[in-house]
C-alpha cells in the first residue's frame, strides 16, 4: 500500500470525528475578562502557552465534503486551556460527529511547557486520548510547538505533536511528522496563514511519505480577533492535493480568553 492510499485510509478511520466548532457567545463575559486577559490582541506577538491564571474556552465546527462512499461528514470539538502559571498549560476536548449523530466521542488531554521566549519562542507538548466509539486509546502524541518571528508581521511555526504513537493494536506504527506554516499579521485584527506537512517519517511499523513526491496536503485560513479575549477563525484544506484533491474539510472557529 502506497503512502497517499495509507493516507486516504486514515481520512476515511478519524471522518467522523472530524474537527469542528461551538463556541457560546458571551458577549459580556468577554467584556468582564478584558482586564484579567495577560495577552496581546495580535495572534503573532502572543506567546506559546496560555498565560498564567488564563483560560481559554472554545471549538471548532468541521465539514469534510468527500466523494462517495465517504459522503459529507460533519464534526464538532469543543474544550478548554488553563494557564497553571505562565510556563506550563493544561487542557482537554471532546470530539464527536454530528452528521449520524453519535454522542460518543474522543476524549483528549493536553499539556504543554514554555522553553523559550522571545522572537523564537518554544514549547514542549504533549497529548494522548480515548475514543468513547471505539473503546482504545487514541495514539499519544509529543513534540513542540514553535514559532519564529522573522519579523513584526511574518512568522514561520511548527504546531507542535509531530511524533505520533499508536498505543493499541499490533503493530504499533511511530510516525515522525513535519508540519510547517506561515503566519502574515495583517494588522492587528487580522492574522492569515498557510499550513503543510513537509513529510511523515516512519519510525517503526508505518511509511514515510515526501511532500510533493508522495503527498501535498495544504490548508489556507485566517483569524479575526476583535480584541485580546476573542478570536473566530476559519480555514479551507486538502489532505493531499496530489491524489485525493476531492477530499476537502471547511473548519470554523472560535476561542474565548478569560
Amino acid at each position: 500500500m502506497g503512502p497517499a492510499n495509507s493516507e486516504k485510509d486514515k481520512i476515511m478511520k478519524n471522518t467522523s470525528l472530524i474537527i469542528g466548532s461551538s463556541l457560546i457567545a458571551v458577549g459580556a463575559t468577554a467584556s468582564m475578562a478584558l482586564a484579567d486577559v495577560n495577552q496581546p490582541q495580535e495572534i503573532i506577538n502572543r506567546p506559546r502557552t496560555t498565560p498564567g491564571g488564563q483560560i481559554t474556552v472554545g471549538g471548532d465546527f468541521g465539514i469534510l465534503i468527500a466523494p462517495d462512499p465517504i459522503g459529507t461528514s460533519m464534526g464538532l470539538v469543543g474544550g478548554g486551556l488553563y494557564g497553571v502559571n505562565d510556563k506550563l498549560e493544561v487542557g482537554a476536548s471532546y470530539g464527536f460527529s454530528l452528521k449520524d449523530f453519535e454522542a460518543k466521542g474522543d476524549i483528549g488531554v493536553t499539556a504543554a511547557y514554555g522553553i523559550l521566549d522571545g522572537n523564537l519562542s518554544v514549547a514542549a507538548d504533549v497529548g494522548f486520548g480515548y475514543s468513547l466509539l471505539a473503546e482504545g486509546l487514541e495514539p499519544l502524541t509529543l513534540g513542540a510547538e514553535v514559532q519564529f518571528k522573522v519579523n513584526d508581521k511574518l512568522a514561520v511555526y511548527s504546531p507542535g505533536h509531530q511524533i505520533n504513537v499508536a498505543l493499541e493494536g499490533d503493530p504499533k506504527p511511530i510516525t515522525l511528522g513535519l508540519p510547517v506554516g506561515v503566519g502574515y499579521q495583517v494588522n492587528p485584527q487580522i492574522f492569515a496563514h498557510i499550513d503543510t506537512n513537509l513529510a511523515s517519517i516512519s519510525i517503526a511499523d508505518s511509511e514515510t511519505a515526501v511532500f510533493g513526491a508522495d503527498f501535498i496536503p495544504l490548508t489556507v485560513g485566517a483569524f479575526f480577533s476583535p480584541s485580546n479575549t476573542m478570536d473566530f477563525g476559519g480555514s479551507v484544506g486538502w489532505f493531499d492535493l496530489k491524489e485525493s484533491s476531492d477530499f476537502i474539510f471547511i473548519n470554523l472557529n472560535a476561542r474565548l480568553h478569560m
